[in-house]
């Protein structure tokens, strides 16, 4: 038994990341969280689900399987809402719901069974396949790997002083964001050193202002995110590089 259609299942994942990641701003979230069902910002947010998830699937007369998704997310998000806790187990958690609802419309629109799935995961792959991994995987490690970076140190969060107003806006989202992207992008062209020359270059910036002894709880904090970070960085590096090298 073969694992048919395989591309259709990476596609409704790419469709999911983006809707739930690129396309949700925060302002949405916030909202979301706080009313609900009773949110416009809800119905905008399955509204991007169901239209992204038709456009990747590609399959126009195929109205009911991006329907399906929607409603599923529409429960899920609502379960979320309703347990009213902010963590890495509820994040976790919520995104491995969504995977089992696309992968299980994934068995209902092809021909697969969960037994394929398990014999053959990830067998006779076609150069495609192994681009929308490589995409999928950019997507994991900017902006969603960047949440989980938020829950693991949140437990800290309380210990540091609030930022002044020197501050840019959302500044260590997106130098985490970009340095795990550039990370990704050297372990996958076989490049350790510049990785070194990019912890080392962060470290200057991020702490060389931080000398006095009233600073030491923020440097640590920063130093735990930026070690979480890049770790999280090198897994998704090394385990895409074992799948392009023992799949395609």
């Amino acid at each position: 038994m073969e694992i048919q259609q395989l591309d259709i299942l990476l596609r409704l994942l790419i469709a999911h990341l983006l809707a739930d990641f690129v396309f949700q701003t925060d302002g949405i979230v916030k909202r979301k969280n706080s009313n609900g069902f009773r949110s416009g910002s809800f119905y905008i947010h399955l509204l991007t689900v169901g239209l992204l998830t038709y456009v990747f699937l590609a399959q126009w007369a195929n109205w009911y399987a991006p329907l399906v998704l929607v409603i599923a997310h529409g429960f899920i998000d609502q379960a979320k809402v309703f347990v009213k806790r902010d963590n890495a187990f509820v994040f976790v958690s919520d995104q491995l719901l969504h995977f089992i609802s696309i992968v299980w419309v994934w068995f209902w629109i092809t021909e697969n069974t969960f037994s394929d799935l398990v014999v053959q995961f990830f067998a006779q792959h076609s150069w495609n396949e192994k681009y929308l991994v490589i995409f999928i995987a950019y997507i994991l490690l900017t902006l969603p790997s960047g949440v989980l970076v938020g829950y693991l140190t949140k437990q800290w969060q309380s210990d540091i002083p609030k930022a002044n107003d020197e501050s840019l806006k959302n500044a260590g989202k997106w130098i985490g964001v970009i340095e795990r992207f550039l990370i990704l992008s050297f372990i996958l062209m076989n490049q350790w050193t510049p990785i070194g020359f990019l912890l080392a270059a962060k470290s200057v910036f991020r702490f060389g202002d931080l000398k006095g002894k009233e600073d030491q709880k923020k440097t640590e904090y920063i130093l735990i995110g930026t070690l979480m970070s890049f770790s999280i960085a090198i897994i998704h590096g090394l385990t895409l590089q074992y799948l392009i090298h023992n799949f395609w």
